[in-house]
């Protein structure tokens, strides 16, 4: 794995760095701010490019860089199945006072706060990168980030992609080891989910096809590794769709549970259900269902009754503990899987 770190000045970048080297054994990476003629102690390169040279046949290795920030070289990284993109960031005051600090610690001036405002605004905002970043003692002789030509992007972008986001708002480096520990960088399932994950996050992106006004959900019915069925929540074909007002009780904000019998809407289990038949899972055997909410009472009588005999989901609903007990007395099993949290290419949560 290939850990590079992002973020905003004074947001924390080197203290997740050392955390990972010193806690986790994972091997630094630099770029040598002189370029060619300057890389030359081991583990030091010229360039994000050379990097990845290196780094490729060794990819079972761990290492991790703060270096490369331009957003053109990150593209290029992001394609690699082993490189984890971890952004860092804080809210300005506090990272302005952690600024500050560390200049006096370094016995310089710091800057003003319109100045570091403007110099980070500069680095977020503008259509460029900043070139290799450190959390080092500051040097205020330039406090502006030097431009890197042709990137087409701004660093505010590039953060918002990354795979894993950090807000590193803890008082303590303590506590943000704390929080590290439990976030589990070095978690696999970040660069290829397992089973549970990739049909979990597919059930989720169904949801996303909902036109329920109630809630989301997706389904996904699944037979050796292989989706046999999908389906989401919302009025039947040729019915006007719930969020356009074809389902009068969900459009008035009926509470959960009450006049279920006036609910247009069908659940994304029965609709994968229909989708895949009763014949098609029954002669399919060991057929699991995915869904990104735990099923509801009605459709796990539906879903017994046409012999899935697996069920994972995600998120809770109110009616789990009837759920559960109906399918633990038809010997259905049951599995809660959250995936970590992830982003692929879009802002993470």
């Amino acid at each position: 794995m290939f850990i590079v770190v992002i973020g905003t000045k004074a947001s924390g970048k080197e203290t997740v760095a050392r955390y990972l080297t010193a806690t986790l054994g994972v091997a630094r990476l630099r770029l040598a701010s002189g370029g060619a003629a300057a890389a030359k102690a081991e583990g030091t390169f010229a360039s994000a490019d050379e990097v990845l040279r290196f780094v490729t046949p060794r990819w079972r290795t761990h290492y991790v860089t703060t270096d490369i920030t331009d957003p053109a070289a990150l593209g290029r990284l992001w394609k690699r199945p082993f490189v984890l993109v971890v952004g860092v960031d804080a809210p300005a005051g506090l990272r302005y006072r952690r600024f500050c600090a560390r200049a006096a610690a370094a016995q310089g001036l710091p800057l003003t706060l319109d100045e570091f405002v403007a110099a980070d605004d500069d680095a977020l905002y503008k259509s460029r990168a900043p070139g290799p970043a450190h959390d080092a003692p500051p040097q205020l002789a330039s406090p502006v980030v030097p431009a890197v030509q042709g990137s087409g992007a701004t660093l505010k972008r590039v953060l918002a992609s990354a795979n894993v986001s950090i807000e590193n708002t803890f008082a303590t480096v303590e506590e943000l080891h704390a929080y590290l520990d439990a976030v589990d960088l070095m978690n696999g399932e970040r660069l290829r989910p397992s089973w549970d994950t990739y049909f979990m996050l597919l059930s989720e992106l169904a949801s996303h096809r909902s036109n329920c006004m109630k809630r989301r959900v997706g389904c996904i019915l699944v037979k050796d590794h292989q989706i046999i069925a999908t389906g989401y929540n919302g009025t039947p074909k040729g019915v006007t769709n719930c969020n356009d007002g074809g389902c009068p009780r969900c459009n008035a904000g009926t509470p959960c549970g009450v006049s279920l019998d006036h609910c247009l809407c069908i659940h994304a289990e029965e609709n994968a259900l229909l989708e895949a038949g009763r014949g098609r899972v029954r002669s399919a055997q060991d057929v699991v269902l995915y869904c990104n909410t735990c099923p509801c009472l009605g459709c796990a009588k539906k879903i017994v009754q046409v012999g899935v005999r697996v069920v994972v989901y995600s998120k809770g609903y109110g009616m789990d503990d009837l759920t559960l007990k109906l399918f633990g007395e038809a010997g259905v099993a049951v599995r809660q899987h959250t995936p970590p949290v992830l982003s692929m290419g879009i802002a993470a949560p």
